[in-house]
């Protein structure tokens, strides 16, 4: 890439790492023992500060974690993270992948923009990671450059969105879900229990009352007023936590939503219970695996949710991939372009102080004895030295040649 042809550009964007673990190499079950959740994250802020690294978020969904930041190596990062999870670095890195400089920076924009996504041109996926920068900037965890950075990933993800076809149809776990659900000969008037009143159950009981509205659906979480807030919103009924294992009994259908490290769902809960439908969409799974073996119940996760609906979608979207990744290029030569005006600012800054020094120490004079006023201003001087060398700095990059040539532009005007 032509843009980043500078020196001093690559020493910035060299700085630039990500490391995570996703689908294409984790099962659910490995990606389960990798989940970063807020107060884990808030833990990582305090250690990242501690060891002086000044730009760090985690990105946590269904499908991968991933730790982005900007560091000295990359195994500092994975430090950061499996200190909080579940799993261990040595579980954490046969499944990992570490990458800095352009390829961190190429593999951040395939993410924005749904290209890495495990449903292809999934645009929640988005949402997820302006969360996740948001949560890192509450803490002071995101620079000026980390802020740039995602900007651009972000306007890139944007620009696919609206120039492209990469999202129509199914674009979410969610609604992959509900497109299963409406392909059951047998789904109408069956009654439907979301367990989890987050931000995902919460988009699937919208999506349910949207495509399947014949079908009651019962809303049950850990906190009862979140479900209830939930249920209010949605139309749909709402149930305390403590009667679970009724509401289990009673559906025919249950979605379970949760964040919960350990299942929420038991053998137990569903002992002679009857047939049922379980979509697992948590990751850890939520479903204990002895579910799976009971006689009339099905589970599938999230996994097989998104490999069923991928196969009708993918076709389509796969002829968008390369005009998807001219935009990608376009963005990442812009931010890379932003990346030399930003090393510039620095120097310029510096030099046009030493400029106001240098009229500060330079005798006044010279106008006097002439018995004229001066054309330009002092600041105006120093402004339009400044802005020559700033067009200078472009052309050539050989800084102290442009900096001797900026004084004389400077004694010129004087």
């Amino acid at each position: 890439m032509s843009s980043i042809s500078h020196s001093a550009t690559y020493q910035i964007l060299d700085r630039f790492c990500v490391a995570g673990i996703n689908y294409h190499q984790a099962d659910i079950a490995v990606r389960g023992l990798f989940s970063i959740s807020k107060d884990d994250f808030s833990t990582i802020a305090i250690k990242a500060k501690e060891q002086s690294i000044r730009s760090v978020f985690v990105l946590s969904t269904c499908n991968r974690t991933e730790i982005y930041g900007f560091a000295e190596n990359v195994m500092l990062l994975v430090d950061l993270l499996t200190s909080q999870t579940k799993g261990t670095i040595q579980e954490f890195l046969p499944f990992s992948y570490m990458k800095k400089g352009d390829e961190a920076l190429h593999h951040l924009y395939q993410v924005a923009s749904g290209l890495d996504s495990q449903i292809l041109g999934d645009y929640e996926i988005l949402g997820q990671l302006k969360q996740a920068v948001d949560m890192a900037a509450a803490v002071d965890l995101v620079g000026p450059i980390m802020n740039r950075t995602m900007n651009y990933a972000f306007q890139a993800s944007k620009k696919i969105k609206t120039d492209t076809a990469l999202s129509t149809g199914t674009v979410s776990v969610s609604y992959a879900a509900i497109e299963l659900l409406k392909a059951l000969p047998d789904a109408a008037g069956k009654k439907i229990l979301i367990i989890g009143a987050g931000k995902f159950g919460g988009n699937v009981c919208k999506n349910l009352k949207e495509y399947l509205p014949s079908n009651p659906v019962t809303i049950c979480n850990r906190t009862d007023e979140t479900a209830r807030q939930l249920a209010r919103r949605t139309g749909a009924q709402f149930a305390g936590y403590e009667t679970l294992p009724d509401q289990l009994r009673d559906a025919d259908i249950i979605i379970v939503c949760t964040n919960s490290r350990e299942p929420a769902v038991l053998p137990s809960h569903l002992s002679g219970a009857g047939n049922k439908l379980i979509l697992d969409l948590s990751v850890p799974a939520n479903v204990h695996n002895g579910v799976k073996a009971m006689n009339g119940i099905r589970v599938i996760d999230v996994d097989e949710i998104s490999t069923t609906i991928l196969d009708k979608t993918f076709a389509r979207r796969k002829r968008e991939i390369p005009k998807a990744n001219e935009i990608l290029l376009y963005y990442k030569n812009e931010y890379c372009n932003w990346l030399d005006e930003y090393r510039y600012s620095l120097h310029i800054k510096s030099w046009k102080d030493k400029l106001q020094e240098l009229h500060e120490w330079q005798p006044q004079q010279y106008c006097e004895l002439a018995g004229e006023k001066p054309l330009l201003s002092d600041d105006t001087k120093v402004q339009k030295a400044v802005t020559r060398l700033a067009v200078n700095l472009r052309a050539n990059q050989e800084k102290g040649c442009q900096f001797i040539n900026a004084i004389n532009d400077y004694l010129q005007m004087s």
